[in-house]
Formats: structure tokens, C-alpha cells, sequence
């Protein structure tokens, strides 16, 4: 019997979907496997913690954008001989504590964490403590963000493709610990659909041209703004718009309310579990682009088009699928325009752009599935578990982080 540890942390859905795909591939496919989902934060957190990393993060990428993307910059290119001292540490050492009770009572043979927290927390505890099970991290962006260099303690670290081997050797990780799987997102986003089957399912014309709106699910706004934009550069065409608006209650609400003429077809969609139905039966979506939805309309084999208007790790993310071939990008509605008209009237543009996507689809949860289960029966120490003194957790870890920053950076100096 495999037994599995997930740890996710709360912070937008990406990564507490990532987990719960896992969990459901893994439940699917084995039988001799028990899984138990952990949200660090906040199960072993402050509740303050749990606001700055989810609702925190949502002003400041919403709000804030510059402000935010300064930040990440200014993180990410900081000395990674730094991981000891790095802004995450103070978060992750408030779950070192609570996380290590969870290992020696659940005692898992892997865990795996959607998240650089559980790693950096893993890596901390392994300065001072046994954790003789596998530990996996899966980084879930097109770019190695701030603080994955913290994570090296781990046994591996999931990467998008090879083009990530090198900036992941440059932060510290070793080539036995990289493993090109791609981004593990829910395996039904790489089951094709018919476009055909999917638009007659969901009442479309089989032959009119298709775009889905999908910006943020509500967290961020600006879907409608977006929505307007689409519509006013098919004055004349005919198009069929998917708008998706997750829990934006509010723009629901108000698309409801609009009368279109009779060229445009609207699809106006509240909270939904089938964004995969939506995006087989759609030419092009426009949304924001975090690392899980990116992987999700490459393994849907969909054209976006992208605001530049994004920060942080989502502009890290258009750049290299700028440079891949796969998106397209626009600053107003001109550009959008032009953008929508030439993949709805070249067909040998757009063509292009699926075969440059086909290069970059991978079934990524299928094989960290089966990855995960072929890693050996942890053996756990009972008497040395015995002893553990819980209390004294944070403080022996916080010694042996201090002993391993003056470490690293005499090595640092002495190369």
C-alpha cells in the first residue's frame, strides 16, 4: 500500500487544483494507495499568513501590478546562496513544526507538494531532521519563480521541459533531481474533444468562429472591460463569445442584462466544472496566464491571446510563450483585432500556432502518477520518533539554517 502526502497552499486555485487532479489520478488508476491532502498554511499557520499569501496576493497582483512585479524581479534575481535568508523562510518555518508531526504520524512513502512552501519547509526540516520518504515539488510556471532555489532538499523537482534544466541548475538543484515532466494539470484537459461534438453539446454553431473569455474567474476583474473589447471589433462579423465569469457574480449579472445584434452569439457562464467543454468547442481564448491555465489551453491545443497588462510570474510566462509561438499578445483594442481577425482569417497562421503548441503538450500528470508510484516504501524509525521533542522543532531547525547560510556562502566566497 502507497501512501501519499499532498501539500498545496491556498493561494488563487492553481495550486489546490493541481492537487486535487492528483489526488483523483491517483485514485483513479491505482487501487493500492491512500492519499491525504494537507493545505499548510491553513492547517499549521496564522490566519494572517493564510490572508497575505491568497487574498494578499490578489490585491497585489490585481491591484498593485507594478508594485508586485518589482518585487518578483527584484526576488528573482537575488544571489540564490541567499535561500536561507530568503522573504518565504518566515512563512515556511511557521509550519515546520505541524508538517513534521503530520510526516511521523501519517507516515507516507511520498510527498508531494504543488507548492515551493512544503519545499522549503521539507528542506528546512532536513537540516536537522530524518524524513526518509520521497519528496517531489512541481514548480507550476513557465519560469523558475523567487524562492524555488529554497527547495533543494528535496529528492525531485518537476520542471516544465528541458529548456528549465539550466536556470534550475543555476539555483542550485543537481541534474538528478530534475525531471522535464511538464505542468501535472487535470488529466481531462488533454483528452481531446471533438470541436464539432463540443459546440453541439453546448447549443453553438458548428461553423462559426469561436472565442472564450476566461480572465481571472472573478478574482482579479476585468473580464468585462475584456468582454466590451471583444464585441466591439465584431461589428460586422459573426462570432460566437464563451464568457466564463467563474464567481464574478456582478459581470454575470450585467452580460445578462445586454442585447446583441444578431450577428454574435453569447454564451454567458456563471461558475463552472467544465472549462475543458468550453475551451474544445472554442478557436482562441483570451485569459490571464498562470502556469496551470497556460498548460491547460496548450494540452487543449487552444490559441490565446494575452493582455501584457500581467506581472510577476504571468509576464515571466508570456515571454517564453511568446518566444514558443503559441500565444498572442495586445495592448488595445486595435491590437486585439488584428490579433482575433488574423487567426480567424489565416488559416495557415493558425495552423502554425496549434503545431507550435503540439511541441509543448505533455500528459504531465499521467507520468508524475506513475512516477510517484514506483518510489520505494519509506521506512520510519519508531523509536527515533519516540524521542522527537516537538517543541523544540522550530528552534533545532532555525540553528541548522543559520549553520547552512554561513555554509553556503563561505563556499560562495571560496569558488
Amino acid at each position: 500500500m502507497k501512501k501519499v502526502l499532498i501539500l498545496t497552499v491556498t493561494a488563487g486555485n492553481g495550486h489546490n487544483a493541481c492537487a486535487k487532479a492528483m489526488k483523483e489520478k491517483l485514485e483513479t488508476k491505482y487501487q493500492d494507495v491512500v492519499i491525504k491532502i494537507i493545505d499548510l498554511l491553513k492547517e499549521y499557520s496564522s490566519a494572517f499568513n493564510v490572508w497575505v499569501v491568497d487574498k494578499g496576493y490578489s490585491i497585489a497582483i490585481g491591484k498593485l501590478r507594478h508594485l508586485y512585479h518589482w518585487f518578483y524581479e527584484y526576488y528573482i534575481s537575488r544571489d540564490p546562496s541567499h535561500r536561507y535568508k530568503c522573504a518565504a523562510q518566515k512563512i515556511a518555518m511557521s509550519v515546520v513544526e505541524g508538517l513534521y508531526k503530520e510526516i511521523n504520524d501519517f507516515k507516507p512513502d511520498v510527498i508531494y507538494s504543488t507548492h515551493f512552501y512544503g519545499g522549503i519547509a521539507i528542506t528546512d526540516l532536513r537540516l536537522f531532521y530524518d524524513i526518509p520518504c520521497k519528496v517531489i515539488v512541481a514548480n507550476l510556471d513557465y519560469v523558475n519563480s523567487p524562492f524555488w532555489e529554497a527547495c533543494i532538499g528535496v529528492d525531485y523537482f518537476i520542471i516544465p521541459n528541458e529548456d528549465f534544466i539550466s536556470p534550475s541548475l543555476k539555483i542550485g538543484f543537481n541534474q538528478n533531481q530534475l525531471k522535464p515532466f511538464g505542468l501535472p494539470v487535470n488529466e481531462k484537459f488533454y483528452k481531446d474533444i471533438d470541436k464539432k461534438t463540443a459546440r453541439q453539446e453546448l447549443k453553438l454553431d458548428s461553423d462559426v468562429f469561436t472565442v472564450m473569455i476566461m480572465y481571472g474567474g472573478g478574482r482579479w476583474g476585468g473580464g468585462f472591460k475584456i468582454f466590451k473589447k471583444v464585441l466591439s471589433c465584431f461589428k460586422e462579423r459573426k462570432v460566437q463569445i464563451i464568457m466564463i465569469n467563474g464567481y464574478n457574480k456582478k459581470d454575470y449579472k450585467k452580460i445578462s442584462k445586454m442585447n446583441f445584434n444578431s450577428n454574435i452569439k453569447v454564451l454567458n457562464v456563471g461558475f463552472t466544472n467544465q472549462v475543458d467543454l468550453y475551451m474544445s468547442a472554442s478557436d482562441v481564448i483570451i485569459n490571464k496566464l498562470g502556469g496551470p491555465s497556460a498548460t491547460e489551453m496548450i494540452n487543449k491545443k487552444l490559441p490565446a491571446i494575452i493582455t501584457p497588462k500581467v506581472s510577476g510570474q504571468e509576464k515571466h510566462n508570456l515571454t517564453y510563450l511568446l518566444n514558443k509561438g503559441i500565444v498572442k499578445s495586445f495592448k488595445n483594442k486595435k491590437t486585439l483585432q488584428k490579433a482575433l481577425f488574423s487567426l480567424m482569417d489565416n488559416k495557415e497562421e493558425y495552423q502554425k500556432i496549434v503545431d507550435n503548441i503540439c511541441k509543448l503538450r505533455l500528459n504531465a500528470i499521467d507520468k508524475l502518477a506513475e512516477f510517484i508510484m514506483q518510489q520505494p516504501q519509506a521506512v520510519y524509525d519508531e523509536e527515533y520518533i519516540e524521542k522527537i521533542d516537538y517543541t523544540k522543532v522550530k528552534k533545532n531547525v532555525l540553528k541548522a539554517k543559520n549553520k547552512a547560510y554561513k555554509q553556503d556562502r563561505k563556499n560562495k566566497k571560496n569558488r
